[in-house]
């Protein structure tokens, strides 16, 4: 099947510029070498659930669903259009490139040091380690951007959004139950700084010496990472990860809708008339003095991000941190005996398959409804009578909760 480097690297460019393959559904996840006895118990966790894993998020006010009802449907959007941000492409080409996801410090510290999360098509919030802080994973695609940061390790979300999106993951290390997942078990490409890139010489760079805020990368960066492991897996087809993640992966997307004719998100210039009321601040209660504020401004139609009291800034661009969409999801979160650090904080994982309740803010308004997911699609917004809720064209934040958190809107 491989022949030499220059037809393996031209079949991954001819994969991720978007030229199309055969029509057809997405194949299955490659099938994985199981876990070692030790490596299941050292782990205690399963790998990802199948597209139809049911979910059983409730917080009392959201829309009854059925596991049948948590199958996306694909709603492809024009070429010229970028898939999860509804605006006009710049570089239409883009739309056919997978999706690059980025796991981001959000501790104290690192918030000051934020870099391009303002360029993000989507930015996923969730609670980590023992339920003390929260991380960031931000997703590009419609914008290259040329500074991100600060990365920081993979946490156990990262595997549920990098599936949905049909992404390429690019972190900083992680637990050893986590990095094995990564390296040995998912179906996606996971570029890792600690072992590909040791001295942030090639696919990120250091910008000081304090860990928690000096690595950064870029979307060319890790796109370059993707061309030369081609080149590494077509030398060395036999080595682990080449044999057991990346070549598979490079095989079912040929068989895999094209990003560009991947399910999207679903966008309007004006609301829907079923919002149930008025949203101009809303209130994200995570914990240890975590908190998260968006404050509706009406003069830009976006809501502006303050977290700890403070005000969030993206430095890359000197600007707060803003999104014209902000989507609270309502998720189920365990601890797992995954050990995350040298205190023994355990991880937390979060099942974002299935359907659970939600709130949509966008335009100083809120929705109720479900939201709906699996491996193969990206999450939907559902509101009442299965009626899709319509974001603003623009970015969009999604806060995870706990089912028991209690948000509050005004």
């Amino acid at each position: 099947m491989r022949s030499h480097a220059g037809a393996f690297v031209f079949a991954l460019i001819f994969i991720l510029a978007g030229c199309a393959g055969p029509d057809g559904s997405a194949t299955a996840t490659p099938t994985k070498t199981p876990e070692s006895a030790a490596q299941q118990e050292a782990a205690s966790t399963e790998t990802p659930p199948a597209a139809n894993a049911e979910g059983n998020s409730d917080t009392g006010g959201g829309a009854a669903a059925s596991a049948g009802e948590g199958q996306a449907i694909a709603t492809p959007v024009p070429g010229s259009v970028a898939p999860y941000t509804g605006l006009p492409l710049a570089d239409p080409s883009l739309a056919r490139e997978n999706p690059i996801l980025v796991c981001i410090n959000n501790d104290v510290t690192s918030r000051s040091a934020h870099y391009g999360l303002n360029e993000a098509d989507v930015t996923y919030e969730f609670i980590v380690d023992g339920y003390h802080l929260t991380r960031l994973t931000s997703l590009y695609q419609s914008i290259p951007a040329k500074e991100i940061g600060p990365v920081r390790s993979a946490r156990w979300p990262n595997i549920h959004t990098t599936y949905m999106f049909d992404g390429i993951l690019a972190c900083s290390g992680g637990s050893d139950g986590i990095r094995y997942l990564l390296k040995n078990e998912v179906g996606f490409p996971y570029l890792d700084a600690d072992s590909e890139d040791p001295e942030s010489v090639t696919y990120f760079y250091s910008v000081g010496d304090n860990y928690r805020t000096r690595l950064r990368t870029s979307v060319d960066r890790v796109r370059r990472w993707m061309v030369d492991m081609a080149n590494t897996c077509d030398v060395s087809p036999l080595l682990p990860y080449c044999l057991e993640i990346f070549s598979p992966w490079l095989e079912g997307q040929k068989n895999n809708p094209r990003p560009v004719d991947r399910a999207s998100f679903t966008f309007s210039e004006a609301p829907k008339e079923f919002w149930a009321g008025e949203a101009t601040t809303i209130r994200i209660p995570y914990p240890e003095n975590n908190g998260v504020e968006w404050r509706y401004d009406p003069a830009s139609g976006k809501y502006l991000r303050y977290q700890s009291g403070a005000v969030h800034m993206d430095q890359a661009a000197g600007q707060q941190i803003s999104s014209e969409n902000v989507i609270v999801v309502f998720a189920e979160h365990e601890l797992t005996n995954i050990v995350e650090d040298s205190l023994g904080t355990l991880s937390v994982k979060i099942n974002l398959y299935g359907f659970g309740d939600l709130r949509v803010f966008r335009n100083g308004k809120v929705y109720e409804g479900t939201w709906r997911a699996n491996d193969q699609s990206p999450p939907r917004w559902l509101g009442p009578g299965e009626q899709p809720i319509t974001l603003k064209p623009g970015r969009t934040w999604i806060q995870v909760v706990r089912t028991s958190d209690r948000i509050s809107y005004q």
